[in-house]
């Protein structure tokens, strides 16, 4: 899932940092031939899309991935406590 940048740029986030951070970020982002605010933003960018995709996509040793897609295809146990709980009325009603 990509988060596609509005064109125009009609929305602004206003950031404070420290010194030494202010300086970091000049420098990267002068290493890499940008302006500090899209150095800023293709960095930021970059982190929430990998923070979001740990919340949805996983990554296992082939070994285990196949494992788990043979546990997927296994009928499925009856767990009778488990039928109970679902069947009781929730706290929440």
């Amino acid at each position: 899932m990509r988060a596609t940048t509005p064109n125009p740029k009609d929305a602004r986030i206003d950031l404070r940092v420290n010194l030494s951070q202010k300086t970091l970020l000049e420098l990267a982002a002068a290493s890499q031939g940008k302006k500090l605010s899209d150095f800023v933003i293709s960095a930021s960018t970059e982190a929430a899309q990998l923070a979001l995709a740990d919340q949805n996509r996983f990554v296992l040793p082939e070994e285990q991935m196949t494992r788990f897609l043979e546990v997927l295809e296994e009928e499925p146990q009856d767990l009778p406590a488990l039928r109970a709980l679902f069947a009781r009325k929730s706290v929440f009603e």
